[in-house]
């Protein structure tokens, strides 16, 4: 008796084919993984720059309501328009700028924020305070 046995396994072509598409998937997912890496972290400075600007701001509001109680206060007045402050490890810059706005007891507060060292602003908040 004859028997033809069939071949059995994948050939040399089949396995590289297999191979490149299985790279091209995991080079994919791992570009994938480190953009959302970055974008993570980007994000993170911009929630924390956005902190650093609402403290400024509400510090600003504490001081028109009287809150905080300093001599010499004028309307549309402010302590400093720059400092620095800590936050998450890392030295943050703040610089208010304070304009008046539209009536005579109105004015609009605005806070940029940058990390320490950079030239790129991170995150902008502004208010209107109405003072008596």
């Amino acid at each position: 008796m004859n028997c033809v046995k069939g071949k059995s396994g994948f050939t040399l072509i089949e396995v590289v084919v297999a191979l490149a598409i299985l790279g091209l998937v995991l080079g994919g997912a791992i570009f994938t993984v480190n953009q959302y890496a970055d974008q993570r972290g980007s994000i993170n400075a911009k929630m924390i720059g956005s902190q650093v600007a609402w403290n400024v701001l509400v510090d600003q509001y504490r001081r028109s309501e009287n809150w905080i109680v300093k001599s010499g206060y004028k309307r549309g007045s402010v302590d400093s328009r720059k400092g620095i402050e800590k936050q998450n490890g890392q030295d943050w810059t703040w610089e208010l700028d304070v304009e008046p706005a539209v009536g005579k007891d109105m004015f609009r507060y605005q806070a940029s924020v940058k990390l320490k060292g950079s030239k790129r602003r991170v995150s902008s908040l502004s208010i209107y305070i109405i003072e008596d």
